[in-house]
């Protein structure tokens, strides 16, 4: 199989075209200046051409020109190498440049870079009359290659990495024999090669922005004495974005289905009656250090909070639940590789990616994983079969080490512990031999090539013979991507920690699995950006579509706290903060004018817009929008306002802006009211709030022996579902400037064997009952239900604890009797907060109601003593009648275990208690 190429793809042309019209007017020099490049261009033309450039691509145009390095952004996965290769030819038979420098960061890279520049030869040729094009890698064994670079007159692509010409002490920076004792360096100099820098994040090496520190590879580069600089990444710096040609994003590749659409599956476990507290990420923070935390949040689910030591909060106040209260942190380590937490009544540190009450121990998480990475590779390669589609799926596996995968014993090769569970969960799910299993999967890793063999390792390009060890692997693995994209192959699961985070990014990458604990909380995108490109077909043809083309990632988290740090490393990257508006992201918006041709807003229009939207109160100086435009969305005067300053792009405008525009925030919209803001001082009023003030005690008869046959009873018929673990499949619907917006696909039951201790049911129960530990002990004793309490420990609490509760009461309120004690006259609360419109509705009701002659919505600290604990209900009023004035007390809140024993201690003052749930009940009370 050989990959096919598509010459006509119009977000390439345009990237290309950006670069050639940069250098407009400059004439062809072929043969007459040497072997060099020369350019014929004075600093007023760049400029001219570089401000053309963005505005026909509606980014904004440059003030001046402070340097000859140019910016082309690309994400990851929409052809970035073709691109600058093309664009070498593309500058050639222009302009008749010959001589171009490719620097990339990693060994990775370059050995990919050079394998496209092979498997491009043949289509760049048709497409061009094949000149004549050599490419070589330089490294320091080849230095007098060199010479060649310089003296030929045909196009020369000379590929090195960053590391070879960082340093002063670098070979191709010393006089050497090879060359006559000239400097390599120099003779590449001459020629003004056009030098494209590959991740140039990676290459430079800055600390912070340029002006500060600049990096050792910005110097190299510069050594290298460029005509100009072409930089090319889905990431640059954000300080290193001047002289933008081109933008291809993230949200523009998503929105155009440029690349994969991203599906996420997580396992979702029932919580655990432990406090469970996974380490996500350790953060620098200007107050100190911050740390990313997954835990069980009230309510059920897991999310990601952020912590700090500032205040000494312990997590039962992020989380709301009290099983929490005993875990403080008191220490944050940032220490690189060595990231950690530290609990003060836990003696360990907790390092990033390893979790505190896991119900579900590390290993089983990790069978799960990669049995969840099967299922879904074998459905997609039975949905291509049934479809007739001849595409090969590969699932990749980021793992911890090379001992995962393999280990050696007595010098013999032996499966890891990752690879033995993919062999048995294998054969489990898809029915097949043992050997079909160890035939279908390969290892990708370091080489150390001994005199007893080759032996995996792990290691990293620190050092040359740590980049030796990574370019065997490399090797490997660019001989084997056509094989490995051929259908019918035997390896469809490759494991690895190192060979595809850069350089090798294989098209038909479908699952994703995460098995590492990533030291970085920016894996995500980087994880992600492995497995974007386009798949290609049997017969080498790029497939197009999110119909096709869809990448599952197995994430070891939620996937609420991965859509929201993976939205977050986006917004980091793209320099944007997702919901807010910006000249950019209207900017970007493409329109199609009169002629049926797609153009973008344009920084001109976009300014307007947004000035547009300040001015009407609809966002804040910063962007950030407003409750005011939620409001006004839907509304003609929007619409309005934005046609008569951008008539031609508004439709775009709008729906980006209905994006930014999300719901109302009820909780946002919180309001005072006055309680009878034209009688605060009425009699009835004052009546009413002195005879409900009364204190109370009150007195319970229980019989010992009939409360515990009454609970007995209850608990006799429990009903305690097994737990349920699932797998739950979210599927990216959108990525724009209102952020990432996904819906749930599928969801998969699956059984787990989990490892967790059960918590002391007595104390739990006796805190949430308040009842003796001895009585509860003959309950649940002779209720025979405690072996249901083994089966789902969390579910039993929670319905034992209720059902407790209620006969607990029901029991209680036989024998309970109220008495007045002394009137207690606190203020008169003269506004009340409204917690959302349901509150605000029933004020409005309450005061248009002619009968009413006052009422009052009771404080927090109005509560009324129970056996089962303190309530507050939410309403009084005083109602006219002819018979005399009624005074009630109303909850909204529903029926608890408290209502019956809170309406006895209204009886005792005389005040009627109701339950009402909505205005008409209010109605159907009050007659």
């Amino acid at each position: 199989m050989k990959f096919a190429f598509a010459k006509d793809l119009d977000h390439q042309l345009a990237a290309i075209d950006a670069v050639t019209g940069l250098f407009a007017g400059q004439e062809a020099l072929r043969g007459t200046s040497g072997c060099g490049n020369r350019l014929c261009l004075d600093a007023d033309t760049i400029l001219a051409n570089l401000r053309d450039v963005q505005n026909r691509a509606g980014l904004a145009p440059e003030p001046s020109l402070d340097s000859m390095n140019f910016t082309i952004e690309m994400e990851t996965g929409t052809g970035k190498t073709y691109v600058y290769l093309r664009t070498i030819y593309e500058l050639n038979q222009l302009y008749g440049f010959t001589k171009f420098v490719v620097v990339v960061p990693s060994v990775a890279i370059k050995e990919g870079t050079a394998g496209s520049v092979d498997m491009l030869r043949e289509h760049f040729g048709a497409l061009y009359g094949n000149p004549p094009v050599q490419a070589f890698q330089h490294d320091a064994g080849n230095i007098s290659r060199i010479r060649a670079f310089a003296a030929s007159s045909g196009v020369e692509i000379m590929i090195v990495t960053a590391a070879a010409i960082n340093k002063r002490t670098n070979r191709i920076h010393q006089a050497v024999e090879e060359l006559d004792f000239e400097r390599p360096i120099d003779l590449i100099r001459a020629t003004e090669p056009v030098v494209i820098v590959d991740e140039p994040q990676s290459v430079y090496g800055d600390d912070g922005p340029a002006s500060r520190k600049a990096g050792a590879g910005r110097w190299g580069v510069g050594e290298l004495n460029p005509l100009a600089v072409l930089r090319y990444s889905a990431t640059h710096a954000k300080h290193d974005k001047g002289n933008l040609l081109y933008r291809l994003d993230a949200i523009a590749a998503y929105e155009k289905q440029l690349v994969k659409q991203i599906e996420i599956d997580s396992l979702v476990t029932e919580s655990s009656t432990q406090p469970y507290v996974r380490l996500l990420g350790v953060r620098r923070a200007k107050s100190g250090f911050t740390a990313r935390v997954e835990v069980d949040v009230a309510g059920g689910g897991r999310k990601g909070v952020t912590v700090d030591t500032v205040d000494r909060r312990n997590l039962a106040t992020a989380t709301k639940l009290t099983r929490y209260e005993r875990l403080n942190i008191v220490g944050i380590s940032a220490v690189p590789g060595a990231e950690s937490v530290t609990f003060d009544t836990v003696a360990e540190p907790l390092r990033v990616g390893d979790a505190l009450g896991e119900e579900v121990s590390p290993g089983e998480r990790a069978r799960q994983m990669i049995a969840q990475t099967i299922r879904q590779h074998l459905r997609k390669e039975r949905e291509f079969a049934l479809q007739g589609r001849k595409i090969k799926v590969l699932s990749l596996f980021f793992v911890d080490s090379v001992a995962k995968y393999r280990v050696y014993q007595n010098g013999e090769a032996q499966p890891g512990e990752y690879a033995t569970i993919f062999e048995e969960e294998y054969a489990r799910i898809a029915d097949e031999p043992i050997a079909d299993a160890r035939r279908s999967h390969q290892g990708y890793f370091s080489v150390d090539r001994k005199a007893t063999g080759e032996r995996l390792v792990d290691t990293s390009e620190s050092s040359e013979k740590g980049r030796q060890q990574a370019g065997l692997a490399y090797e490997q693995i660019m001989r084997n991507k056509v094989e490995l994209t051929t259908p019918g192959t035997p390896i469809r699961f490759v494991f690895s920690h190192s060979a595809l985070q850069e350089g090798w990014d294989n098209p038909n990458v479908f699952q994703i699995c995460v098995l590492r604990n990533m030291g970085t909380e920016r894996w995500r995108r980087q994880s992600v950006g492995r497995g974007l490109r386009l798949c290609v077909d049997g017969n080498g043809d790029r497939q197009h579509g999110f119909a096709i083309n869809r990448l599952t990632v197995i994430a070891n988290e939620s996937y609420e706290e991965f859509a929201e740090q993976l939205q977050r490393e986006l917004a980091e990257d793209l320099g944007i903060e997702f919901g807010v508006a910006t000249v950019d992201g209207f900017a970007r918006l493409q329109y199609r004018d009169g002629d049926g041709q797609m153009r973008p807003v344009g920084a001109a229009t976009a300014e307007s817009v947004l000035k547009a939207l300040r001015h009407a109160g609809y966002v804040d100086a910063q962007g950030k929008v407003e409750d005011s435009l939620r409001a006004a969305v839907r509304s003609p005067e929007l619409k309005a306002l934005v046609d008569s300053v951008a008539p031609r792009e508004s439709g775009v405008i709008l729906g980006l802006i209905k994006r930014l525009a999300k719901p109302l925030d009820v909780t946002r919209a919180d309001r005072h009211v006055d309680v009878i803001p034209e009688r605060p001082q009425s009699p009835e009023l004052i009546e009413l709030w002195n005879r409900i003030s009364h204190r109370t005690e009150y007195r319970v008869n229980v019989d010992e022996a009939a409360l515990r046959k009454a609970l007995v009873e209850a608990l006799h018929d429990i009903a305690v579902p097994e737990r349920t673990s699932e797998w739950r499949t979210n599927v990216v619907q959108r990525i724009d400037h209102s952020g990432l917006s996904a819906n749930t696909a599928a969801v998969r039951h699956v059984g787990i064997t989990r490892d967790e201790d059960l918590p002391d049911i007595l104390s739990v129960l006796a805190d949430q009952t308040r009842l003796t530990r001895s009585t509860l002990a003959h309950v649940l004793t002779e209720s025979g239900t405690l072996p249901r309490f083994r089966r789902n420990p969390q579910a039993y609490l929670t319905r034992a604890s209720a059902l407790i509760k209620s006969a607990t009461a029901r029991l209680l309120v036989n024998g309970l009797r109220y008495e007045l004690v002394e009137r207690h006259c606190p203020p008169l609360p003269r506004e009340a907060r409204l917690s959302g419109s349901a509150e605000q509705n029933f004020a409005l009701h309450l005061r248009e109601r002619a009968d009413v002659k006052a009422f009052v919505k009771l404080p927090p600290s109005f509560q009324v003593a129970t056996p089962l604990g303190t309530c507050t209900p939410d309403w009084a009023l005083v109602v006219e009648r002819a018979e005399g004035d009624r005074h009630l007390v109303l909850d909204t809140k529903g029926a608890t275990d408290k209502i019956d024993a809170v309406r006895l201690h209204f009886a005792a003052m005389g005040v009627e208690f109701h339950v009402v749930d909505s205005v008409e009940a209010v109605d159907r009370c009050l007659g």
